[in-house]
């Protein structure tokens, strides 16, 4: 294990486990002493964490990981764990994940981990690797719909994460902002050389959408669940717009401001057994289309 990185994960679990609490002396003797348990490993031997590499490794938290270590006027640290971002929130249950090994780096036996696999995995460093340097790339992409790879030709911008499932925001020969690639359906990767990098906005498109797709305008949405997925629905947002209109004994209603693109079309689907959709009148009338298919697919 890289020294830096469990530092790191460490310092973000050592506030988190008393959010507020612990001032910087204390934070640093506390890890310190859980470095103890790493003292047969050469490589992770620390018997002092000075002032410099304290602040270096919450330098390295904000600009690596987008987490903000927060100090009061005590000194006290803490971190606000309201993230917006799925992948934000990943890092955080990995620090704690990682931080509760045992000294041989086995996982705990209470612990059952999820079985799914994020996938596309085996060619993220090169990817990385690729933005950084500012790197063309060919690449053989798998096509779901015909079966076949083909070649396309692509300058890599940015990696983004959709559940279990990561991207490349990248531009082509064509007149696109740009496209996204799923890693799980590249096959094949070959480097052509450096590429003059232009000025994207990658933030916009993805405002108030969910996932990958970027398509459709941003409308208001009015949906009605029954009381058990209206409470789970409360328990676990699905966009950050997203706000309770009413709820009365039978039912819930929540109000978004999203674009209704595929994916969002998709979450709200895994509660068709209670979804009402109240607006708008052209959602409505595709969830119809699609239950009628569903009904004629399964007489």
């Amino acid at each position: 294990m890289n020294k830096k990185f469990l530092r790191m994960t460490l310092l973000v679990r050592t506030i988190l486990n008393e959010n507020g609490q612990l001032n910087v002396s204390e934070i640093k003797s506390r890890i310190v002493k859980q470095f103890k348990a790493y003292q047969d490993i050469k490589s992770l031997k620390m018997d002092k964490y000075s002032d410099t590499t304290f602040s270096n490794d919450k330098t390295a938290i904000k600009d690596s990981w987008k987490i903000d270590l927060e100090c009061d006027n005590l000194n006290r640290y803490s971190i606000n764990t309201e993230f917006e971002g799925v992948f934000q929130n990943d890092l955080l249950n990995s620090a704690i994940f990682l931080s509760s090994l045992n000294t041989d780096l086995l996982l705990p036996g209470f612990v059952i981990p999820e079985t799914r696999k994020n996938t596309g995995l085996e060619y993220f460093y090169q990817i990385s690797k690729a933005i950084e340097e500012k790197l063309e790339l060919q690449i053989s992409y798998f096509d779901y719909i015909s079966g076949l790879e083909n070649n396309k030709t692509i300058q890599p911008y940015r990696l983004k994460q959709k559940d279990f499932k990561w991207y490349v925001l990248a531009t082509d020969s064509s007149d696109v902002p740009f496209k996204s690639y799923a890693l799980e359906r590249i096959r094949d990767i070959e480097i052509l050389g450096k590429f003059k990098p232009k000025e994207i906005d990658f933030e916009t498109p993805f405002q108030n959408a969910i996932g990958m797709f970027t398509n459709e305008n941003t409308v208001k949405v009015v949906l009605e669940f029954d009381h058990r997925d209206g409470h789970y629905l409360k328990a676990n947002p699905i966009h950050h717009s997203q706000k309770i209109l009413s709820e009365i004994k039978e039912t819930i209603q929540f109000e978004f401001f999203v674009k209704p693109n595929e994916d969002f079309i998709m979450e709200i689907m895994k509660r068709t057994w209670s979804l009402k959709v109240i607006e708008p009148a052209f959602l409505k009338e595709k969830f119809l289309d699609f239950w009628r298919d569903a009904v004629k697919r399964n007489e």
